[in-house]
């Protein structure tokens, strides 16, 4: 009989406890990203559910090329506060 692989790495596919700790997450959070289709392509194996390595990691990738960056400028960009409008005031209400 065989032992089974270690989970130091020597597979090529991750389970979703391994897919958690590589995305610094719960396994709860890999399940539903799974369900909701945000998670790479996987398999059921038994009981447990395995992601091949090659398909995390183009997932991965896919996800870097379609980051934007947040918009924010440098300090040195920012363009000097406006000047504030003075506040009209109101006329008192007659009664």
């Amino acid at each position: 009989m065989t032992s089974p692989r270690s989970e130091s790495g020597s597979s090529p596919h991750l389970t979703v406890k391994q897919l958690a700790a590589r995305w610094h997450t719960t396994p709860s959070a890999i399940y539903i990203a799974r369900h909701r289709g945000r998670a790479p392509q996987g398999f059921k194996s038994g009981a447990k559910v395995l992601f091949p390595l090659a398909a995390v990691e183009a997932f991965e990738a896919a996800q870097m090329a379609g980051d934007r960056p947040s918009g924010r400028r440098t300090a040195a960009e920012h363009r000097p506060p406006e000047a504030l409008r003075a506040r009209r005031r109101r006329k008192p209400a007659t009664v």
